[in-house]
């Protein structure tokens, strides 16, 4: 395997988003090349659940396929995810390291560092390419990649963590911050808990990213899923009778889902709801075993649910 070449980045090389840190780097160390375009910044626990490893290389490739660019720091759990998914999905990821090229950080993951790099991607270290990471560089390395993302997504942290150091910089340097929601009594969990608390917006999937980023200027608004006709459809829902005499809202949501809109954001949009009502009448409709939940955050048509024409069910 052939090590490829270390560069020293410094003065007007360096990257210009580096300047917002209040103690800029002199220099960094670059192997590859850096990509040019939007980036989102993925962190996590180093021990994540299956469902949050699962989630974030899908968030990653989703993201990477949108011609986003996936920042992380190459640690084991959620880090490795996000690269993975990326490098899946054909895109572009960049490895913000604490550590040298050739004394990677962990030491597992060189395989991976290589691939990157392979792929077009970079291994961006605050160290040079024969030096290990001291303990006290990973906040300092924190600040480095946020302060070179345009979003910041927290997928699974701990109370105390580095991803919640990250998020500290986040809102230190005005850079939008997203959480994924846990449940409460998931220890890996409870980190993005409090950061929803502390104003992070929630991170249901990759609309949820994209959507900061367009909000940002970050990357150009898209249009809004038009809303579905109201007629015809080959397959509706056979909504339970106590459902359809609900009506109304519901049954928006119901036709949202059927007309392709997977995730809350685009249910919002189709259904001309805000996210709480929404998101309250997605439940309904999952507790009834009318839609099925995947996991990374999207809907869908139960399966098993019978398909019926639209004259018998929403109306």
């Amino acid at each position: 395997m052939l090590e490829p070449i270390s560069r020293i980045l410094s003065g007007d090389l360096l990257p210009a988003r580096l300047r917002d840190l209040p103690e800029p780097p002199s220099e960094l160390h670059l192997a590859g090349e850096l990509p040019r375009g939007p980036s989102v910044a993925i962190v996590g626990t180093r021990t994540p659940s299956d469902a949050a490893f699962k989630f974030t290389t899908a968030l990653a490739g989703d993201l990477a396929r949108a011609g986003i660019i996936i920042l992380s720091g190459g640690a084991e759990g959620i880090d490795s995810a996000a690269h993975q998914g990326a490098l899946d999905a054909k895109g572009r990821t960049v490895v913000v390291a604490p550590a040298g090229f050739d004394k990677p950080f962990p030491p597992k993951n060189r395989e991976l560092f290589h691939k990157i790099v392979a792929a077009g991607g970079a291994y961006l270290a605050l160290l040079p390419p024969h030096e290990p990471a001291p303990r006290g560089v990973f906040f300092a390395r924190n600040g480095c990649l946020v302060a070179l993302a345009h979003a910041v997504v927290v997928v699974e942290a701990r109370h105390r963590s580095g991803a919640r150091n990250a998020a500290a910089w986040a809102r230190r340097l005005a850079r939008p911050l997203l959480a994924v929601p846990s449940a409460p009594w998931i220890s890996t969990g409870l980190g993005c808990i409090l950061e929803l608390r502390l104003g992070a917006r929630l991170c249901t999937g990759s609309e949820d990213v994209l959507r900061a980023l367009e909000e940002s200027l970050v990357i150009p608004s898209r249009p809004p899923t038009p809303p579905p006709a109201s007629e015809p459809y080959s397959e509706q829902l056979a909504l339970p009778l106590g459902l359809v005499e609900a009506g109304g809202e519901l049954e928006r949501v119901a036709r949202a889902v059927l007309a392709g809109a997977r995730h809350l954001d685009r249910v919002c949009e189709a259904a001309g709801l805000p996210p709480a009502s929404a998101q309250r009448h997605l439940l309904t409709l999952t507790l009834e075993g009318v839609l099925v939940a995947d996991a990374v955050g999207g809907f869908g048509l139960n399966p098993a649910h019978r398909p019926v024409s639209a004259t018998k069910s929403l109306k």
